[in-house]
């Protein structure tokens, strides 16, 4: 008798709570350094180079030998209904500089995450995939291209997903090593948002962030809440992998070359303010402040995430759009800039979970 497979029957393992002591190293999977994803959905590729003998002169009509030459390994992670950790586990992969905090004694930490300065490596981690009865362990992943995304709920899911393209070294081997647990914890909704936008002089981004209140204005930002009805947030390493020689046909390295920040939103349509943003070239700043329940045993945090732009000016001139029976919307696409003193993008995570890439 035949068993067949079910595609529902199919796990997937990170290590986001400890790097990779060297690339490619690898990490000791367990409850402690990993968790299983749930709710997620996973392309991986094996995109190796395979050299053939069917162009040379060797007597035969079809060639006799093939080599895989070199290994490539890169997986797509949808995640449609996110959560805290795997937010701040991917922002931690993708962006790499980790500063974590303790509410007192509690157990509840926030994790402000921001990119690496040029010069510093990103961190690279372990993931296993099991799928049809065959697990995979990879190695020297990196995140290449990370996406979050929002939009209210009388359009879209009301919900946080993430979309993350990794890079591994090339690196992988059967195992056999158990899932770790999943984590407990609620979808990110956007009804828990709250939404600043701040323009020019005003502009001012807070030191130390105060979860749930504004934190880029010294005077009152705009708030879009009400208006506010989607975004799209993309970090792009924009890695390149480094074979050189030896290696083992496997990268030795992967690092990032000029890194961009991509912003998008859609907000209804008001009066002319956004579009004269757009004619004085006005540098603004976005916040979007995510705040839902209060982490047990927690006095001061609570469950959610913060993403603030400090500096971006628009692309486009802003234009109402809709039909006779809608209500009017606008697109507002970012060029994000350096303001010298904040990084490109600033976020902060907040739950029950002590460390990030450690």
């Amino acid at each position: 008798m035949t068993i067949t497979k079910k595609g529902w029957n199919e796990q997937l393992m990170l290590a986001a709570y400890l790097k990779e002591t060297a690339y490619d190293a690898g990490v000791a999977m367990s409850s402690s350094t990993a968790y299983s994803l749930y709710g997620f959905e996973i392309d991986p590729d094996w995109a190796d180079t395979v050299s053939t003998d069917k162009d040379e002169v060797t007597g035969y009509e079809h060639g006799n030998s093939q080599e895989i030459i070199s290994k490539r390994t890169s997986f797509t992670v949808r995640i449609p209904k996110a959560k805290p950790n795997d937010i701040a586990a991917f922002l931690a992969l993708a962006l790499g500089s980790i500063t974590t905090t303790q509410d007192s004694v509690n157990t509840a930490y926030k994790h402000k995450i921001v990119p690496v300065a040029v010069g510093t490596a990103l961190p690279s981690t372990q993931l296993e995939h099991k799928k049809g009865g065959i697990q995979y362990a990879y190695k020297g992943i990196k995140c290449n291209r990370l996406t979050i995304r929002g939009e209210s709920g009388d359009e879209g899911s009301g919900l946080i997903s993430l979309e993350a393209e990794l890079i591994g070294s090339g690196t992988r081997a059967t195992s056999a090593t158990g899932f770790a647990a999943s984590i407990t914890e609620n979808w990110l909704k956007v009804q828990n948002a709250s939404v600043w936008l701040e323009s020019a002089a005003n502009i001012s981004i807070a030191g130390t962030l105060v979860q749930g209140a504004e934190d880029i204005s010294s005077a009152t930002p705009e708030n879009l809440g009400s208006r506010f009805k989607d975004f799209e947030l993309t970090w792009n390493n924009n890695l390149k992998g480094q074979e050189g020689f030896g290696g083992a046909g496997v990268y030795q390295d992967c690092d990032y070359e000029r890194r961009a920040l991509d912003f998008t939103c859609t907000i209804l349509f008001n009066d002319s303010t956004e579009l004269d943003y757009y004619i004085n070239t006005d540098a603004l700043a976005i916040e979007i402040d995510l705040k839902a329940g209060l982490i047990p045993t927690s006095s001061l945090y609570y469950y959610g995430t913060t993403l603030i732009i400090p500096r971006f000016k628009l692309r486009k001139a802003v234009k109402a759009d809709g039909g006779v029976n809608d209500s009017l919307a606008a697109t507002l696409e970012a060029e994000v800039f350096d303001d010298g003193t904040n990084a490109a993008i600033i976020t902060e995570t907040y739950n029950a979970k002590a460390a990030y890439l450690a």
